[in-house]
């Protein structure tokens, strides 16, 4: 038990201590300097409070707002104002010393961030919040009560625009007090209106119905009125709309630049929320206070006609003038056809980069002059022969709009004759669809989207027949009768209808039909893109490793069509019947297939498999002989100098195309040669 009491004991000892010492360390203190320590720090803080105070009240007043070099513009606007007498502070700190040390605090925070730097980051922006503006002995909340005078004839009321969304959006006192910018301090413009109600109107009826929310139309009492101009009596009792005489009355169409955002913000992740539009007013209106003016561009409510600007906007007589056009650019709004947009659309191209011709005419023009798109349009892009494209397009398309055009009238005699009245309403629905994709190509012209349109015409050629039901029609329509969008891939953007044409390839008719639909080759088996775009890349061999392993004559003909007639002594055009000797008995597989079956170009030897050997020695005497021939005639071409169309060079490259050196029928070449160099 005394154990535990030791520690309380302990306790009362150092209390007696202290108290009876307390009188020697008071000496002590103030003996030692300490007095002079005290009084230091006391007048100090003294000094401080009153420096504080002193500073608080000086930053506070519009003088040293002025003395940065952002404020002096705002500061002149400020002091031509209606809150001249109002110190900044006042609108800019919220009521209340603890706002006010808070505002204070940021104003230093801004200097540091001046000399640091930081601006480059973010500009600064001062804010005004409704309670500043509401605050006992300035705007109080009676003043949001009841409609005030804006301008003439111009009532405003508070209420709705304050107190609910105004196009979904919460407004504050400095959504409409503002335009700093204007030099108008916290004064509201008519412009701030203008933007609300006259940004995003779709028709003129719209801006009609709002003018005599704002606008009384004028209307004399007596004759003897002269204020009034013209009296409107007669106008509001036959409800003529304003837009008849005063025409357009909107310029400008507040839209958002997206380099604006840069004035501001030069952080890359808040300028790529320029599209979420939402977020952005709410966080520039409702959280902050941003001006309108600051992002929109300015909408002016005037009549037009008395402006530089008398000319009015297209739109307004024209209502979607260039929308098939539009419409098949993009490749939307085809009826069951999925959305296929133009190549150059997906690149970013608009209208002006091919529209860049002037329509130039000799006579007079009542339509004034056109932005044309030719082949000029499209050569410098693509290269010289792309103009080739073009009328490839436009041809094959006005080949399918003649054959579509006169099967419609046709279907809709058949519709006319349906009984059951709904399946008859159900025909009809669907000849008015494809009727759509007819005129979509048709007027908004195959060339915006040349693949987009053949999917169109496609469709709608078998939606006709689909109309029908089981009803069937005897009528063929070539272009129709297959799947005729067979090429395949990306190349049916440009390329579309190739399949209609035959090339020259090695001399040979290449026939793009047959190898693309009944062999199914694509584009890449014989075109690159690799160096040149399209460039070709099917070498000769290639065509033999299919064409070769067919051994009919029938198959032999299809590419040696001038090799056949020179063996058979019968040149086109020329009146010569000169055979090979051996045409009744030879066949041209007779000499070109070996004994493996394998199709050859054969030598001398192969003489020897039917005739003696000397008979080798007379092949060489053919081809030597017409070799000769050849030099003779081709130095008499070139001595007259003779092109394409003469008859001598035109023969001359015939024989060069048989390529035989006359082994085919060396009687013909003797005979044919000696004629033309005599």
């Amino acid at each position: 038990m005394k154990f535990l009491l030791l520690p309380f004991k302990s306790i009362f000892k150092i209390l007696k201590l202290t108290k009876r010492n307390v009188v020697s360390l008071h000496r002590l203190i103030w003996g030692k300097g300490w007095k002079k320590l005290i009084l230091s720090i006391i007048v100090t803080i003294i000094v401080l409070v009153v420096l504080g105070s002193i500073t608080l009240e000086v930053t506070s007043r519009p003088g040293f707002c002025s003395t940065c070099h952002f404020m002096q513009p705002y500061y002149d606007s400020w002091a031509n104002s209606s809150h001249k007498d109002v110190t900044c502070t006042d609108c800019h700190f919220p009521p209340g010393l603890k706002n006010k040390l808070k505002g204070k605090l940021t104003a230093a925070s801004m200097v540091v961030n001046y000399f640091t730097g930081v601006y480059k980051k973010s500009k600064p922006w001062a804010e005004i919040s409704d309670a500043s503006c509401l605050r006992s002995g300035c705007h109080e909340t009676r003043n949001l009560k009841g409609k005030v005078k804006f301008k003439k004839n111009i009532i405003f009321d508070h209420a709705p625009h304050l107190e609910g969304l105004r196009l979904e959006k919460q407004l504050r006192c400095t959504s409409c007090h503002s335009q700093i910018v204007q030099g108008s301090h916290l004064s509201v413009t008519k412009s701030s209106c203008f933007l609300c109600h006259f940004k995003g109107v779709k028709s003129e009826v719209e801006v009609i119905s709002k003018c005599t929310k704002c606008h009384t139309p004028p209307v004399k009492k007596d004759f003897m009125d002269s204020e009034i101009i013209y009296d409107h009596t007669n106008i509001l009792a036959r409800k003529v709309s304003c837009y008849k005489c005063h025409g357009e009355m909107i310029v400008g169409d507040g839209a958002v630049p997206r380099n604006r955002c840069n004035n501001c913000h030069a952080e890359q992740g808040k300028i790529d929320q320029y599209e979420e539009t939402i977020f952005i007013h709410k966080k520039h209106i409702t959280d902050h206070k941003v001006e309108c003016l600051q992002c929109h561009t300015e909408i002016q409510h005037k009549s037009i006609a008395r402006t530089e600007e008398i000319i009015p906007e297209c739109s307004s007589c024209h209502t979607d003038p260039h929308k098939l056009q539009l419409m098949m650019f993009t490749g939307k709004g085809g009826k069951n056809v999925p959305v296929h947009p133009s190549t150059m659309f997906e690149s970013g191209l608009n209208c002006k980069a091919c529209h860049q011709h002037h329509n130039f005419s000799v006579s007079f023009e009542e339509k004034g002059d056109t932005l044309v798109a030719n082949s000029n349009s499209c050569e410098p892009c693509h290269g010289r022969g792309y103009n080739k494209i073009l009328k490839n397009w436009k041809d094959q398309t006005n080949i399918k709009i003649s054959q579509l055009k006169k099967i419609f009238p046709v279907i809709w005699n058949e519709i006319s004759s349906i009984s059951d009245q709904k399946l008859k309403k159900n025909a009809e629905k669907i000849y008015q669809d494809a009727q759509f994709n007819f005129k979509m190509v048709k007027f908004g012209n195959s060339i915006h989207n040349i693949s987009f349109a053949n999917k169109l015409l496609d469709e709608s050629y078998g939606m006709l027949l689909k109309s029908l039901g089981k009803k069937k029609i005897q009528i063929k329509i070539p272009n129709f009768d297959k799947e005729t969008n067979i090429v395949p891939g990306e190349c049916s953007n440009c390329h579309s209808g190739i399949e209609l044409r035959t090339a020259s390839v090695y001399g040979w008719d290449f026939p793009h039909y047959k190898h693309l639909v009944n062999e199914e080759l694509t584009c890449r088996k014989c075109h690159s893109n690799k160096a040149v775009h399209g460039q070709l890349i099917l070498k000769k061999s290639d065509c033999m490793d299919c064409h070769h392993k067919k051994e009919s004559e029938k198959e032999c003909v299809r590419c040696h069509s001038v090799q056949k007639s020179i063996y058979e002594g019968k040149i086109e055009h020329l009146t010569l019947d000169i055979p090979n000797v051996m045409i009744n008995d030879v066949e041209c597989t007779d000499c070109h297939v070996s004994g493996d079956g394998e199709i050859i170009r054969p030598t001398r030897k192969k003489c020897s498999d039917c005739h003696e050997e000397d008979y080798e020695e007379m092949y060489v005497e053919w081809v030597n002989s017409t070799t000769q021939l050849m030099g003779k005639l081709k130095a008499k071409i070139d001595k007259e100098k003779l092109g394409s169309g003469n008859r001598l060079f035109e023969i001359y490259k015939l024989l060069k195309k048989d390529g035989s050196k006359g082994v085919h029928n060396p009687e013909l070449y003797e005979k044919l040669i000696n004629d033309l160099i005599h």
